[in-house]
């Protein structure tokens, strides 16, 4: 009997040193593969915001006071020549100058507030207006091409309806800038006193206008 029961607990020390062996087995293949087959993943993010925004870098055109010549029936008043012809106005150069301020490509549309019969009245008038690249490559078409706008860089009637300028106005900086240039032709027999426009420019991806009264000049009795 003494034997059997000493039998008996040799059996159990040798399972229980049998399961504590497998089980210390187990745990360490489970460390090895969780070892072998681990792995971390990270990210980093960031939300670019789209921003749609033009300004008018030069704002104003301001001829002062002046007259037509005596003797002559009208005067011409260019920004593009910078020149003043048969009258004494201050010569102005250059012309509005819009910037793309923003950080995507624009639509831009220009609207006249007055036709030439408004803003001078008299024999024949003339309000037009010029509009080309301030900076090369400012303006283009959607394939990179020429403007659309087939009177870019050329006189035209201000409109004083909405009218497409520039379907591709980037804004890239030293590629983001556009130039009004204008021409009056004033009779003698124009209006008196403090003459002025007001110019809207519209750009789109999203809806955004700005006004600014840009024209401005006198002609003296």
């Amino acid at each position: 009997m003494k034997e059997d029961g000493l039998l008996l607990l040799v059996a159990v020390i040798a399972l229980i040193v049998s399961v504590s062996s497998a089980g210390i087995t187990y745990l360490s293949f489970s460390n090895l593969v969780s070892q072998i087959t681990g792995y971390a993943t990270g990210e980093a993010n960031l939300t670019v915001e789209s921003t749609v925004s033009i300004n008018f870098s030069n704002s104003s055109v301001n001829w002062g006071s002046g007259r037509v010549n005596t003797g002559q029936t009208k005067a011409y008043l260019d920004t593009q020549s910078g020149t003043v012809t048969f009258g004494n106005w201050t010569a102005v150069s250059g012309g509005l100058v819009v910037e793309n301020t923003g950080n995507v490509n624009l639509t831009l549309n220009l609207t006249g507030g007055k036709t030439a019969a408004q803003f001078l009245s008299g024999t024949n008038p003339a309000y037009k207006w010029n509009v080309s690249n301030f900076e090369v490559g400012s303006c283009l078409n959607a394939t990179g091409g020429p403007p659309l706008y087939t009177q870019f860089g050329k006189f035209s009637d201000v409109n004083t309806s909405t009218e497409l300028i520039c379907n591709t106005f980037r804004f890239e900086a030293g590629n983001d800038t556009i130039l009004i240039a204008f021409n009056l032709t004033v009779p003698e027999n124009s209006l008196k006193g403090a003459l002025g426009d007001i110019i809207t420019a519209t750009a789109f991806q999203a809806r955004f206008s700005q006004k600014y009264k840009n024209l401005f000049f006198q002609v003296r009795r």
